[in-house]
């Protein structure tokens, strides 16, 4: 852990560097109490072990990691450290502060396309009010990556649920495509275009693809031969 002066000095690979050490031991700890609980081993006092949180305490992580953003402020370096402030904080002033931060100071940054994955959970994290509005103003990035998370995380409901002949799917449909075309990400054009073609292939009300096989008589069957029956599909494996 870099003394204050030699932090100054320090690259943001070296403060990155700092921060997944912390994690790494943040993590191994939590193992180890998760083994120690199992074998109902006694602490050094004879007192049994208490409970074991469900995940690594990572707080002193997003301490550090605000730390470093705060060394970094203004830069494009900052904006990695303010993603773990925000995905290890269980404060959600401090998770709030970490992404008005990124808006303010990154909005047209290429780094800040790694919110993208948060952005379906932030309604729970802090609340819809304030998910709706960090989706909003991600639209306004000159990033096409950035703009691209922010109307899937947008549309990805009118796409799951709404009338596939309806305005709401329509008007999804057409600016997740144009989104797809924009974006230098292949693999968030795959998962926009994914999104649409699961709904249009497999959704309510599709045609399902026309399974074969052979049934427990050996005789050969196609699922099309039971159009216009209730079918119970029964999937099931043996290793």
């Amino acid at each position: 852990d870099p003394k204050p002066e030699a932090q100054a000095k320090a690259s943001a690979a070296d403060c990155a560097a700092v921060i997944q050490k912390m994690q790494q031991e943040a993590y191994t700890d939590w193992r180890a109490s998760i083994k120690k609980a199992r074998e109902g081993t006694a602490n050094d006092d004879g007192k049994p072990v208490k409970a074991v949180s469900m995940r690594p305490d990572y707080g002193p992580v997003a301490k550090k990691a605000a730390e470093f953003a705060a060394q970094f402020a203004g830069t494009d370096d900052a904006v990695q450290f303010l993603m773990l402030v925000v995905q290890f904080s269980t404060d959600k002033d401090a998770q709030k502060s970490g992404i008005e931060q990124m808006l303010n100071s990154h909005i047209d940054s290429p780094a800040l396309a790694q919110m993208g994955r948060m952005l379906d959970y932030l309604d729970r994290m802090i609340s819809p009010e304030f998910a709706a509005s960090t989706k909003k103003r991600l639209l306004d990035s000159k990033n096409a990556d950035v703009r691209g998370w922010a109307l899937l995380a947008s549309h990805k409901g009118s796409i799951e649920t709404a009338d596939r002949d309806g305005a709401e799917y329509g008007t999804a449909k057409k600016a997740l495509l144009a989104a797809a075309d924009a974006v230098e990400d292949k693999g968030l054009a795959k998962e926009i275009r994914g999104a649409i073609n699961l709904r249009e292939k497999y959704g309510v009300g599709c045609d399902s693809p026309d399974i074969a096989g052979i049934d427990l008589d050996g005789v050969e069957f196609k699922l099309s031969d039971y159009k216009g029956k209730v079918i119970f599909l029964d999937f099931w494996g043996d290793w």
